[in-house]
């Protein structure tokens, strides 16, 4: 176990927040310590229900690299829910889901922009029209 610690901590950076206690750590310190204790057992599926959500666009950018560094290094799959565009953009493959149904499926390119823009012209589709609106 102590070796499994040393390599998700040096895997995530974060070395100098092991004697740290939880109220002396940042909004995207702690997410990378839920990380951690997430991928310390090797997981071959992590599951990641809206990772983002409370953090600033600096944090979330740090998380998504984490996210895709542990998908390749440890070969992790990473199952992730989000309602945020910008974080399903770093993804490889975005599952749309509308009314407990499979919407669509994309997958992405070589440019996380064209993804991007892929998932937002989707989500226009699938908010439906002004006829919704009551």
């Amino acid at each position: 176990m102590e070796r499994r610690l040393e390599q998700a901590t040096t895997l995530l950076g974060i070395e100098s927040l092991l004697p740290k206690r939880t109220f002396e750590i940042s909004g995207g310190q702690a997410q990378r310590v839920a990380v951690a204790r997430a991928i310390i057992h090797q997981p071959s599926l992590l599951l990641a229900d809206e990772p983002t959500g409370n953090l600033d666009t600096k944090s979330v950018k740090d998380v998504m690299g984490l996210f895709k560094s542990i998908n390749q290094t440890l070969q992790t799959t990473i199952l992730m829910v989000t309602h945020d565009p910008y974080v399903a953009s770093f993804c490889n493959r975005v599952i749309f889901i509308k009314d407990g149904k499979l919407y669509n499926e994309i997958h992405r390119g070589n440019h996380q922009g064209d993804f991007y823009q892929n998932i937002m012209d989707t989500l226009t589709f699938l908010g439906g029209g002004r006829s919704d609106i009551q």
